[in-house]
């Protein structure tokens, strides 16, 4: 092997020394600008690409920056393959081996306090405390943890409300950690709002004064200690009662917030809220408004900045609840206008990013970008200082972090010809909930809904705890889903469904010359709500006086009214029954309703999977291939419409989080869908039928509504139909085969045919049509009409 000459050994030594100092400054709080920092990290990776100690070395400090700087974490692959080379250089050395062995340790407690998780994240460090205990006296390992301990202690003895006693700084720290220490005690001395001593709250509202006089205004930690000089005067107003604190509070975030400069700040948020919450309290009410939807976007920049749905979701979550609070704030001050912007605000953000994000390369060039355009389409996973460049070029003056106006959301409304847009908001006892109305046309309005709530013995906790207890598998059966416990708590719900929210709002619309329609953006829990399936006292359901549509958020609303609508051809792709080599039960029914549309409806689709006779089909075993292969053909020959007869898969989990196709050969994952769907060669795709479980649940908390149906939709389907829960075999077949009839045979739009199949369900009466095949005429004569369980759980989406 090649010796570098000493000039070359000298510049190695350089670099190393370098990144020394800058890791120096960052762990004494001294480091102005680690952005900057991080720039010069790269530029040494780069430079010393062929030396791998050098480059591992600036690799792993770039992403250490990036923690320190409050950047996601997100994709870990590459710090720890960094802390993997290092650890080989070093695997000799007594003293630094250990310390990279643990690494890996300290990344998993990072990303569980990033998905929100503090407690089991304090308790991670704590087992690695003690691990660094067992090391030979003297490791400096050993020596950095011991250090760690006190404030580690005094962590966790806040985190449950004891009395912590919080270490001071050594001799010889620099100002910024002399401050980091007081802000440490002085926030802990609130014992997370709980203490009521005014003489410990004074004591920690005085370490809080010292700190911020300790760093200068362009200090990183500066704004951080402004709002948690204000957070500690806001604690003190509650408990004494003084007007002159929360006056000194907002005082005190206005500062904060002019340094803290706009939403790509993170504490951006926090500033804001805090500062809506107080002027509200001052009585000022257009100032707490703005200040409460600033802090929003603040969220949305957040989520944006996320490498990966998993890593965004406890801020989807914190502004999902915030927006919540804040329209509810918005209603009490009878300002229906910006309670529908701040719930649209923290709605559907992860599905925003994941079609926002996914390919800006020509947006990036247009703006003149090229070089950073380039740099993003060269890797996998864009570390999180590409994507925030990235996202500073494309928010400018586009008002990406913004959710539309009522004018907006009024115009995509008569473009779809739907009378109203609805937020439906839980109750929060004895506080009620709400119906949030944005008409198509006039002002918008609300209504409080008392019995909107969801408390422990209701019927809608009940359904959801049984909704709950039968999981999310691998299920299109009848036996779940007819289960005495589920189909009891679906029946008690639809009473409930009618009084607590469809009767109050439907009220106005009753006896209207034609059916209204109306889009419903349930909060929370309240999206696991078959509304369509509300009962009335006279035991109508609100299917047969209405029309019901939902949205993942009124922004994506707006993006679906304004894409031209897709004609139904008498091509596109039918999917039945793949083989899933036993990884869940065969579907006979799903294979006659899909080979009967196939046959009756779709003469000229691709028909893929397995024949009613349990044949594969000669096109396709219909794998995941075969329907990305469709998603990519050319739209003249391919058709428009998709049709997914097979099961449907749902995880909730961080790590492996996903909404599934379970296909033959593998899954497709609602992310490869988009990927998939976004490529500039594929067809305009007019309607997607996903008769399969779970299609419609989202996978990121209900407020984020990220499900295979929707992102379809946002990857450009005109229109999807999903399901909410396991479906029955026999009787989706019936109703599906309906929608088809009604779509092709009445020409019905895709939210009329599935409101017409399902009042067919419901009808006694009902007849077979002429076509419909003898093998479906049988089901029919074996199932029951008005049965909720069996035409509830579909949900029309888009246009």
């Amino acid at each position: 092997m090649t010796q570098p000459d000493e000039s070359e050994t000298i510049r190695q030594a350089g670099a190393v020394a370098r990144i020394q100092d800058v890791l120096r400054a960052a762990a004494d709080r001294d480091l102005i600008d680690p952005r900057a920092a991080m720039a010069e990290m790269n530029e040494l990776a780069a430079e010393f690409s062929d030396v791998p100690q050098v480059r591992t070395l600036a690799e792993a400090a770039l992403s250490g920056l990036g923690l320190a700087a409050g950047l996601p974490i997100g994709d870990t692959s590459t710090i720890r393959a960094a802390l993997a080379n290092l650890g080989e250089l070093a695997a000799d050395d007594p003293d630094v081996a250990p310390m990279l062995a643990m690494m890996p340790n300290y990344l998993d407690a990072l990303l569980v306090q990033q998905d929100g998780d503090t407690e089991t994240a304090l308790a991670m460090l704590s087992d690695m405390l003690a691990q660094a205990g067992d090391l030979q006296p003297g490791n400096p390992l050993r020596e950095a943890m011991a250090e760690v301990a006190p404030m580690l202690a005094a962590m966790r003895a806040a985190a449950d409300e004891e009395h912590p006693k919080v270490p001071v700084a050594g001799p010889g720290s620099t100002d910024a950690m002399r401050a980091f220490h007081l802000v440490a005690r002085g926030g802990m001395a609130m014992r997370q709002g709980a203490e009521k001593d005014l003489t410990k709250i004074d004591a920690g509202i005085k370490d809080l004064r010292a700190a911020v006089t300790l760093t200068p205004d362009d200090h990183p930690d500066h704004v951080f200690q402004l709002a948690s000089l204000a957070l500690g005067l806001t604690h003190r107003a509650e408990v004494g009662g003084s007007l002159a604190d929360v006056n000194e509070a907002i005082t005190v975030l206005e500062e904060a917030r002019k340094l803290a400069g706009g939403a790509a700040h993170p504490h951006w948020s926090f500033v804001n809220t805090m500062l809506a919450e107080l002027r509200q309290r001052r009585g000022e009410a257009a100032p707490h408004r703005l200040a409460a939807l600033e802090g929003l976007r603040g969220y949305t920049w957040r989520v944006l900045l996320q490498p990966d749905p998993a890593s965004a979701r406890a801020v989807a979550r914190g502004a999902a609840e915030e927006a919540i609070a804040s329209a509810r704030r918005c209603l009490v001050a009878h300002q229906p206008a910006d309670a529908l912007r701040a719930l649209d605000a923290g709605r559907g953000l992860m599905l925003f990013a994941a079609t926002e994000l996914r390919d800006p390369y020509t947006r990036l060039t247009e703006a003149g970008h090229r070089d950073l355009a380039a740099q993003w389409s060269a890797t996998k996973h864009p570390p999180p200082l590409l994507r925030e460049q990235v996202l500073e070029v494309l928010v400018g003056d586009t008002g990406l972090l913004d959710p539309p106006d009522l004018d907006e959301v009024q115009d995509a409304l008569r473009q779809l010809g739907v009378d109203a847009l609805v937020y439906l908001v839980p109750a929060e006892p004895p506080a009620p909930g709400w119906a949030v109305i944005a008409p198509a046309e006039g002002p918008p309005r609300y209504l409080a809904l008392p019995h909107l709530a969801i408390e422990e013995g209701t019927d809608v906790e009940r359904y959801l705890t049984a909704m709950a207890s039968r999981g999310a598998g691998l299920v299109r059966e009848v036996e779940l889903v007819d289960s005495d416990q589920f189909a009891g708590s679906i029946d008690a719900l639809c009473g409930w469904a009618w009084k607590a929210a469809m009767g109050p709002l439907l009220k106005p619309y009753l006896g209207a010359e034609r059916v209204p329609r109306l889009v419903l953006i349930p909060m929370g829990d309240l999206a696991r709500v078959p509304w369509q399936a509300a009962r009335s006292p006279d035991g109508t359901y609100a299917v047969e006086r209405v029309a019901l549509s939902q949205a993942a958020s009124a922004r994506m609303l707006c993006a679906t009214a304004a894409a031209e609508p897709v004609r139904l051809t008498s091509g596109g792709m039918v999917l039945a029954d793949p083989d899933t080599g036993g990884r869940a039960v065969d579907l006979h029914s799903a294979r006659l309703e899909a080979y009967a549309i196939h046959q009756v409806f779709y003469p000229g689709a691709t028909y893929v999977g397995r024949r009613p006779d349990g044949n594969v089909s000669r096109s396709g075993a219909g794998t995941a291939d075969d329907v990305r292969s469709w998603l990519r053909a050319d739209g003249g020959q391919a058709g428009t419409m998709l049709h997914l007869a097979s099961h449907g898969v749902m995880e909730t989990a961080r790590v492996s989080a996903s909404s599934r196709l379970c296909l033959a050969g593998g899954d497709l994952t609602a992310d490869e869908l988009i990927d998939a769907m976004t490529k500039a060669d594929r067809h305009p795709v007019g309607l997607v039928v996903l008769a399969a479980c779970h299609t419609g649940r989202s996978i990121h908390g209900y407020d984020e509504a990220y499900s295979l149906g929707t992102m379809f939709l946002a990857a450009g389907a005109r229109s999807v139909l999903s399901t909410q829960w396991s479906i029955p075999d026999q009787d989706t077949s019936l109703l599906m085969y309906m929608l088809h009839h009604f779509l092709v045979i009445e020409h019905c739009s895709p939210w009329d045919a599935l409101r017409r199949a399902q009042m067919w369900m419901l009808d006694g009466d009902r007849r077979a049509p002429q076509h419909m095949p003898v093998p479906l005429r049988r089901m029919l004569e074996k199932t029951e009409p008005a049965r909720v369980v069996s035409w509830a759980g579909f949900v029309h989406w888009g246009q």
